[in-house]
């Protein structure tokens, strides 16, 4: 499930918000940037982007999966966690107040802004918004510790159950973006998944399917987000985003300059845009964890030693050079661009479960298991086979996996290698109806990912364990962040006791841009800000 957004420990926020304009105890805001260039006068130009997936669909309360070119262009988020995610600033609501045992937060919406169609966007709208967010989003849960929602006047305040950082994130997200629900129950669901009426700088003027989505620009946009020079409307009449599906013809475009600025470049291609002169790469570690899900309830999987043995086969090292630079090597569960990422619980299970193919065969030897004349390891006249299946979308998991496939093989295990859609893989491991599958999670806070596939019942889950539902609801809620970096560190010791699944990497993402795109500001976490772009 790709979710790629935002989080921080509630420790921190409350002084954060001391230091921030959006309170009323603060002496002195901090100054803004300098104003950037301004664009040529005359017709504002057309920005194309292009993506390797067309979009699930506009309406970020019915979506799983939000692309930044499409989502973060027709909804603004709430409020922001800041280019380095150590901040908590205003962005759709005028301020944001988090109180200083994170129980509560106020969110001031003075009316100001407006939906696309014009209706305001009050604080009573976007209580409205986020009430039919937990009637039709996959993501409800988002809001399960908020136990009161009220407005006061222009104020929205979430009374929460629990301390920590978990809606901070989600607030910070796409998936907080309001939507008018009065244009939603008109339209029908449907119908407003292709062309959601929300609060963003563009909004959607068409979508032809399997080519592209047309936005165009909101001549009344406004927002309050302070680390921009420009809240007003941007720099575009409208915005292209083309689906391009296949690696080359993206990159070739971008070359050619019919198209501004892509994403999805996979490493094979980054040589070759690094020459170029008219193009400018950008790049950032993904939130996420890249990890090797078994199904516990099935041959092989049900063996423990099959697990550790396919544990130690694994060489992250050779996959990081094979892919040039395109991943990260991981061996918990809490990817090292999240919050909570432990670095010395990393180092121990990194230099603990290293590579090691000699350690790998010896733990099936020990176990009872012996190579056939086929190389292959068997016990009890059951060969050590298995089908993985990975996402064909993915050019880092197309290139990964016949290495892990060859890396398995060297150790007397036989991987079947399949290739199948994204969604089709999510709905295996929901059925339980799979081997092995090279699984996703992306989000900062692994709060938001982790319950799904470790809590007891959860729906991406099939090993369970009271210890693991314990340390996990433990570490959920713990505010400090260095005490709950060190919660989660226990959390993954405890899962690779029994190693149900293998952390492998973290990916590291590449977009590229034309050279006269300027003013273009991502954040740690790849969220891109077009409030200053111009094309020149």
């Amino acid at each position: 499930m790709f979710r790629k957004q935002w989080r921080m420990a509630a420790a921190v926020v409350a002084i954060l918000i001391l230091a921030l304009a959006v309170t009323a105890c603060t002496p002195t805001p901090t100054p803004p940037p300098p104003p950037p260039d301004k664009p040529p006068t005359g017709e504002l130009p057309e920005l194309i982007l292009a993506m390797s997936e067309e979009v699930e669909g506009t309406d970020p309360q019915q979506a799983s999966n939000i692309s930044w070119f499409v989502g973060g262009l027709i909804g603004t988020p709430i409020m922001s966690l800041g280019v380095n995610n150590d901040q908590i600033l205003p962005w759709g609501a005028d301020e944001v107040e988090v109180a200083a045992d994170g129980m509560q937060i106020r969110l001031t919406f003075s009316g100001e802004r407006t939906f696309h169609n014009g209706v305001p966007v009050t604080a009573e709208a976007v209580k409205a918004s986020i009430e039919r967010y937990l009637e039709v989003s996959p993501y409800a849960f988002d809001y399960e510790d908020v136990t009161e929602m009220t407005v006061d006047g222009d104020v929205l305040v979430l009374d929460l159950a629990v301390s920590g950082p978990a809606l901070n994130v989600v607030l910070g997200s796409s998936y907080s973006v309001p939507v008018e629900v009065g244009a939603a129950a008109d339209m029908g669901d449907e119908a407003f998944h292709r062309a959601v009426v929300a609060d963003g700088p563009f909004k959607v003027e068409e979508w032809v399917d399997g080519s592209h989505i047309t936005l165009v620009r909101n001549d009344d946009y406004v927002d309050y987000l302070p680390s921009v020079s420009n809240n007003g409307p941007f720099n575009f009449s409208k915005v292209t985003v083309r689906f391009i599906v296949e690696a080359f013809t993206r990159v070739s475009e971008l070359r050619a300059g019919n198209v501004h600025m892509i994403s999805g470049i996979p490493s094979e291609m980054l040589g070759t845009l690094r020459d170029d002169p008219d193009v400018d790469l950008l790049s950032y570690l993904n939130s996420n964890t890249r990890y090797l899900q078994m199904n516990t309830n099935k041959f092989p999987f049900d063996n423990k030693a099959v697990r550790m043995a396919i544990a130690y086969a694994v060489d992250r090292d050779q996959l990081d050079e094979a892919l040039d630079g395109a991943i990260e090597p991981l061996y918990t569960l809490v990817g090292k661009a999240m919050i909570s990422h432990d670095p010395d619980t990393e180092a121990r299970m990194a230099e603990q479960f290293a590579h090691n193919a000699e350690k790998a065969i010896q733990t099936l030897t020990d176990d009872g298991w012996a190579k056939g004349t086929d190389g292959v390891m068997a016990k009890g006249g059951q060969r050590l086979s298995f089908e993985l299946a990975i996402n064909q979308g993915s050019s880092t998991d197309r290139m990964a996996g016949p290495i892990i496939q060859a890396q398995l093989a060297a150790a007397g295990i036989e991987v079947d290698l399949r290739e199948y859609e994204t969604r089709y893989t999510r709905q295996m491991v929901v059925d339980r109806e799979f081997d092995m599958v090279l699984s996703n999670w992306s989000w900062l806070d692994p709060g938001g990912v982790w319950p799904a596939t470790l809590r007891t019942g959860g729906s991406r889950g099939v090993w369970f364990h009271p210890e693991v539902d314990e340390l996990l609801n433990a570490a959920i809620v713990v505010p400090d962040p260095a005490e709950r970096a060190a919660a989660w560190g226990r959390l993954s010791e405890r899962v690779w006791q029994d190693a149900p699944l293998i952390p492998v990497w973290s990916d590291r993402i590449y977009l590229a841009k034309r050279s006269n795109l300027e003013n273009v500001e991502m954040t740690v976490s790849g969220t891109i800000y077009f409030h200053d772009a111009i094309l020149k």
